[in-house]
């Protein structure tokens, strides 16, 4: 999201002291917070779950309620590395999402922009308890939806809707893996053990799927060729397992969050234990040395699955990746960190000078 797309959505309307009124209404995909602390951020942990559990959504930070206005987050905020540290310890599975700090008439704003679930529902996992009289911030076991711009628990019907639905986009990825097998060839899709005669109904087929495809997919049970109206057609009935011959591909590719933990461990080694890393500063550096100039990536550090459209790094862009952080530091840490990374970085970096010096003068 862009300043001009940001300024649209919140749909901001001039007033006569200068300030700016926000004339957007809390929606299924939008919701606005006044502040960027942990308490506040703790408060939107089910609004996350929930736009993953829908279409999507964000939510703007830095945005005062009764009046609506534009007030911006000043200087405090949270770091990347802690919003994703707090999602993934209360909601599963953890969606994925996305921030930026844009600055809008003078003021810093945080938009966290969340992506809907392919497989949803996301749960959560822990209790966070309110402020002594109010609601829980989030409850164990429960599955949180959006309504007319409102969190709140599913309720049975949604509950159903969401499985029928997301079972229905299951059985589409299936025959879509198999026409797409067609087209693309049966080296990307091949079946490792089929049936050979008479009797081998009932026994075990497995399908070998690059890594990224089989990951999406679910168990499939049952598979038999049907005949009705004199339209041969294929109902699945059997067991299919779902193996990942990724060992034969030379260009080792990952999902980007497998990617980011393969990397961590090289930037531990220059930055240490407390900086923050996932897969969005992942693509902050991919995207800074031109790997997805294209969309389908560059096809020798990243690239596109075909078949499910997972986003891929490869080993070579993995290794570029972790060479700019080595080679360049500050500018890595300019190019994926965020401004509270940045002032840590170069407060850590001017100690150091000065106890640099001070060993050098001791040797004097």
């Amino acid at each position: 999201m862009n300043v001009d797309e940001l300024q649209e959505r919140l749909g901001l309307v001039q007033m006569e002291d200068g300030g700016y009124r926000v004339s957007a209404r809390e929606s299924t995909d939008l919701e606005f917070k006044r502040e960027l602390t942990l308490a506040t951020f703790r408060k939107s942990l089910k609004t996350i779950a929930a736009f993953a559990n829908k279409t999507g959504g964000c939510i703007v930070f830095g945005i005062s309620d009764k009046p609506r206005l534009l007030v911006g987050i000043g200087d405090i905020g949270l770091d990347e590395g802690v919003q994703s540290e707090q999602v993934s310890q209360a909601i599963s599975p953890m969606p994925t999402t996305h921030f930026v700090t844009i600055e809008l008439h003078g003021r810093d704003l945080g938009v966290l922009m969340v992506e809907a679930l392919p497989k949803p529902p996301s749960i959560a996992i822990r209790d966070i308890p309110g402020g002594q009289g109010s609601d829980p911030v989030l409850r164990k076991g429960t599955v949180y939806t959006r309504r007319r711009g409102q969190t709140a628990p599913i309720t049975g019907e949604e509950f159903s809707q969401l499985l029928i639905a997301r079972d229905e986009r299951t059985r589409k990825e299936i025959f879509t893996y198999l026409n797409r097998g067609r087209d693309i060839g049966f080296d990307q899709v091949v079946v490792a053990d089929p049936r050979s005669g008479e009797g081998d109904e009932e026994k075990e087929m497995t399908f070998y799927l690059p890594a990224t495809a089989a990951a999406e997919m679910n168990v499939i049970d049952k598979g038999t060729l049907i005949e009705e109206g004199g339209s041969p057609a294929y109902k699945l009935v059997g067991n299919v397992q779902l193996a990942t011959p990724a060992d034969k591909d030379p260009r080792n590719p990952m999902r980007a969050k497998d990617a980011a933990d393969a990397i961590r461990p090289h930037l531990i080694e220059v930055f240490g234990e407390a900086f923050p890393w996932s897969y969005t500063h992942l693509r902050k550096a991919a995207d800074h040395l031109g790997f997805w100039d294209d969309e389908a990536g560059d096809k020798t550090h990243t690239g596109i699955e075909p078949i499910n459209n997972t986003t891929l790094y490869y080993g070579k862009g993995r290794d570029a990746v972790v060479q700019f952080a080595k080679q360049t530091p500050d500018d890595f840490v300019e190019v994926v960190g965020s401004r509270k990374t940045q002032e840590a970085w170069i407060a850590k970096q001017a100690q150091a000078q000065v106890v640099a010096e001070e060993e050098l003068a001791a040797d004097d």
